[in-house]
């Protein structure tokens, strides 16, 4: 959270020239995603509880079971996507312009269909889930974690039904505005960490640009003096 919220102005060069122009020089707080509300209460309230989840207890029956419904809930919604995507006509002439991002390669632009665009996107949203349900269960069978599946069990239904794609084929709703293709990636706490480090430099080049040009004025003022 700490890293969502740092501020776009914290170079020191920012923060002066807002000052200068009485600016506001304080971050805006970033609004969490409905999605990370409703983990952070599931959470507070899993350790609030204090369910006992001990090997042969019936809290890790629950628990297990309340994982599986939610994989379960999952891969029924994944099914219902694909089939919602199969059967969505095919426009030639609406396409939209997508931007790819491969590693080591520059980023490169092309048009697609309606069809193709939501169904790249089913495939990358299937890729990260499937890669959850391999994984967090041989964690819990080697190492006996139980948090783990908490999380997934809500943040996994959570996710998906909260994406674009979802609110478009499952729930109905226009893909307009917010919803308008091409579809962003989610958002993660990294991106605000990555947003703090990249906006402070772009917006002290100006002003640092600007400082170096009027020492050099002053230079030149006071050698002139001297003469």
């Amino acid at each position: 959270l700490a890293a969502r919220a740092a501020p776009a102005r914290a170079h020191p060069s920012c923060l002066w020239r807002a000052a200068m122009a009485g600016e506001d020089a304080a971050p805006e707080m970033p609004t969490p995603p409905k999605s990370q509300i409703v983990l952070m209460v599931v959470m507070m309230g899993w350790k609030y509880l204090d369910v006992d989840v001990g090997p042969g207890t019936p809290g890790l029956l629950y628990l297990r079971l309340f994982y599986g419904a939610g994989m379960v809930l999952t891969v029924c919604c994944f099914g219902a996507l694909y089939l919602k995507i199969s059967a969505m006509p095919v426009d030639p002439k609406t396409k939209v312009k997508v931007t790819i991002e491969e590693p080591m390669k520059p980023k490169r632009t092309e048009e697609i269909t309606l069809p193709e665009h939501d169904m790249r996107e089913w495939k990358k949203m299937l890729t990260q889930s499937a890669a959850s349900m391999v994984l967090i269960p041989l964690m819990h069978y080697k190492w006996e974690y139980t948090i783990p599946l908490v999380i997934q069990g809500v943040s996994g239904p959570l996710m998906l039904l909260s994406h674009s794609l979802s609110q478009v084929h499952l729930f109905g709703q226009p893909a307009e505005g917010a919803l308008a293709r091409p579809w962003k990636p989610p958002p993660t706490p990294f991106d605000g960490l990555k947003k703090a480090f990249e906006e402070p430099e772009a917006a002290a080049a100006p002003a640092e640009q600007a400082a170096g040009d009027a020492g050099g004025d002053a230079k030149k003022g006071s050698s002139k003096k001297k003469k």
